[in-house]
C-alpha cells in the first residue's frame, strides 16, 4: 500500500508505503496525525462503497415515503413495512417517469391503510424521483466529503498554500487519485472498493464513554457503523459491535494464538455488559467489577486492543491506526505494547501505520521486529517542518536521524543543567 498526500493539512508532501509496520516520529506539530486521518477517511468511505451508496438510497427513500404515508392517512402512527416498496423503487425506478412513480406510491398507501386521499404532495415524490437520476460519481464524491469534512473539521486543505491538493492511493497494481480545492474534493479518478475495515485509536479514555447506559443501548441498536464518520465515534461503535460466528472466532484464535496470549499477561480480565446495561472490567476469577473511569491508562490501551480482537473488528490483511500509542504508557509497558503490535502484524499480516515521538517505542519496534523476523516489513520516516509546513522524509536507513531527534530535547535540557551546577 502506498499513500502519496500534497497540500492536506499541515503536510505540504508526503509520501509512505505500509507494507507491514510504519513508524512515523517526529515532534508535535509536524503533521504526523494529518496521515492517519487522510488513511482512515478514504478507507472509510471506499470500504464496501457500494452498499453505502445503496444505503444512502434506501435511507432517503424511506424517509419521504414516510412523509407522504403521513399526509395521505393523516396519522402519524403506523405500522407499515417499507422494504418492498423501496426494493421496487431501487429495481424498476429509473424506468418511470414521475407520474408513474407518483401512482405506485398511491398505490402502495391505499393498500396498507383503509383511509387514504386520492392526493400527495409533489415534492417528496420529486425528491425520489431526483435520486434515482443521480450518478454514482456524485455519490462517491458526497460520501469522500462528508467524511474528510468530519474528519478535519471542514479544513482540509493546506493554509499555507493556496495549491490544490491531493492525495493517490495505491493498493497493489489499484491506484485512486482525489484533488482538493478549497477544502472540497473535487474530483476522484479510479475509485476502488475497499473489503477490509480500518481502525483508528488515538485515545484509550474512549473506554470511559462505554459506562454511559444511554450511549451504550443506542448504540447497540445501530448497526449502521459507515454512518458514523469520525474516528473517535466509530471506534466507540466498533468497540462494542457483536462478536462474529464461533468459526470466525476459532479460526482467529488459531492465528493469533501467540498474539492472545502474550495480550492475556498484560490484561488479565475482560471489559463485559453488565446488568445494569454499562460496560465494566471484570478481572479473570474474580468476582468484583470495577467502571472503567476508575481502569487506569496505561490498561485501557490493552483493553481497546483486547476488545477488537475479541470481536473480531481486527481483520486479516486490515489496517490500523495507532496514534501515539505509547502516550499513557510507562516506558516499560511501551515496550510490551510495541511486541504486541508487531506480534499482530506478524500473525495477521496487518497494515499497521504508527506515530510516534518516544525513543523507547521506537526501539521496542526495532527490537522485536528483528526477533519475530518482520524487519524488512518495517519503515520509518521523520516528519519536520519546512516553513510553516510539514514534510515526511524516509529515514528506513538513517534510523539513527529519528533517535537524535527524538533526544535531541533531552540533551539540551542536560546541557543547560551544566550551567547552574556550582
Amino acid at each position: 500500500m502506498k499513500l502519496s498526500i500534497r497540500n492536506v493539512g499541515k503536510l505540504k508532501e508526503a509520501d509512505v508505503e505500509i507494507n507491514g509496520i510504519t513508524v512515523i516520529a517526529g515532534e508535535n506539530n509536524t503533521g504526523k496525525s494529518t496521515i492517519g486521518k487522510v488513511l482512515f477517511s478514504i478507507f472509510q468511505s471506499l470500504y464496501k462503497l457500494d452498499d453505502q451508496i445503496i444505503r444512502e438510497k434506501r435511507n432517503t427513500i424511506k424517509h419521504n415515503l414516510e412523509l407522504l404515508y403521513v399526509h395521505a392517512t393523516g396519522s402519524f402512527f403506523y405500522n407499515v413495512e417499507f422494504k418492498e416498496i423501496i426494493d421496487e423503487i431501487l429495481i424498476e425506478g429509473s424506468k418511470y417517469d414521475i407520474e408513474i412513480l407518483k401512482n405506485k406510491i398511491l398505490e402502495f398507501i391505499s393498500n396498507n391503510s383503509e383511509k387514504t386521499k386520492n392526493e400527495i404532495p409533489e415534492e417528496p415524490v420529486k425528491r425520489i424521483f431526483d435520486l434515482l437520476k443521480i450518478p454514482k460519481k456524485s455519490f462517491v464524491l458526497a460520501i469522500l466529503n462528508r467524511n474528510f469534512s468530519n474528519e478535519f473539521n471542514n479544513q482540509i486543505t493546506n493554509i499555507y498554500t493556496e495549491l490544490v491538493g491531493n492525495i493517490k492511493l495505491k493498493i497493489q497494481d489499484k491506484e485512486s487519485f482525489l484533488s482538493i480545492e478549497n477544502n472540497i474534493i473535487k474530483e476522484i479518478k479510479n475509485e476502488h472498493f475497499l473489503n477490509t475495515e480500518i481502525v483508528y485509536i488515538d485515545d484509550p479514555f474512549i473506554l470511559d464513554d462505554l459506562t454511559d447506559e444511554l450511549f451504550v443501548r443506542n448504540a447497540i441498536k445501530n448497526t449502521d457503523y459507515n454512518t458514523i464518520y469520525n474516528h473517535k465515534n466509530y471506534l466507540k461503535y466498533k468497540l462494542i459491535q457483536k462478536k462474529g460466528s464461533l468459526v470466525d472466532e476459532i479460526i482467529l484464535n488459531s492465528k493469533l494464538e501467540k498474539f492472545y496470549l502474550k495480550l492475556n499477561e498484560l490484561f488479565e480480565g475482560d471489559i463485559i455488559l453488565s446488568n445494569r446495561g454499562n460496560y465494566v472490567y471484570r478481572r479473570k476469577n474474580k468476582g468484583n467489577e470495577l467502571n472503567l473511569i476508575n481502569l487506569s491508562a496505561g490498561l485501557k490501551s490493552f483493553a481497546v486492543l483486547k476488545m477488537l480482537f475479541i470481536n473480531n473488528t481486527l481483520q486479516e490483511n486490515g489496517t490500523i491506526i495507532l496514534d501515539e500509542p505509547e502516550i499513557h504508557l510507562h516506558p516499560e509497558w511501551q515496550i510490551k505494547f510495541a511486541e504486541l503490535i508487531v506480534l499482530l502484524q506478524k500473525e495477521f499480516k496487518m497494515h499497521i501505520l504508527l506515530t510516534t515521538h518516544s525513543p523507547y517505542f521506537l526501539k521496542a519496534i526495532q527490537v522485536y521486529s528483528k526477533k519475530y523476523k518482520i524487519s524488512n516489513k518495517c519503515k520509518y520516516y521523520m516528519s519536520e517542518l519546512d516553513g510553516e509546513q510539514a514534510i515526511l522524509v524516509d529515514k528506513t536507513n538513517k534510523t539513527d536521524d529519528l533517535f537524535y531527534k527524538l533526544a535531541i530535547s533531552f540533551e539540551n535540557l542536560m546541557n543547560e543543567e551544566e550551567l547552574y551546577e556550582d
